[in-house]
């Protein structure tokens, strides 16, 4: 019986553990996001032809963790993309903001969607 007590109280002590984790990655998840997220107003204030520098420098810093291949659709050649979360968010619209840069100068800016995973 004190066999099966510590066994149960192993498996419970590890589950609770892992659940512990995830839920830590997943607000963490959401405060990386929320800090790297512009509003609309902060989106329509980068004009195309603005310094690289000068736009970075006007905004939050980007997601770093984007796997930008999925969503370089549309975006100039050779250019460098950052993105955004969007604040506030309602669920409905685009997922992100990107800008992409050519020669150190803003080459487009876009709302974008996140394709549906496969």
């Amino acid at each position: 019986m004190r066999k099966a007590l510590i066994v149960i109280a192993v498996v419970l002590v590890v589950l609770c553990g892992g659940l512990g984790w995830t839920a830590y990655q997943w607000i963490d998840a959401g405060l990386d996001l929320s800090k790297a997220s512009i509003t609309r107003a902060q989106f329509d204030a980068q004009k195309e032809g603005t310094a690289q520098s000068q736009v970075l420098a006007a905004l939050p810093e980007p997601l770093n963790d984007i796997d930008e291949n999925d969503l370089r659709t549309g975006a100039p050649a050779g250019a460098a993309c950052v993105f955004y979360g969007i604040s506030p968010i309602t669920g409905e619209g685009p997922d992100l903001w990107r800008f992409c840069f050519v020669d150190g100068e803003l080459a487009e800016k876009s709302a974008v969607t996140i394709p549906a995973q496969r």
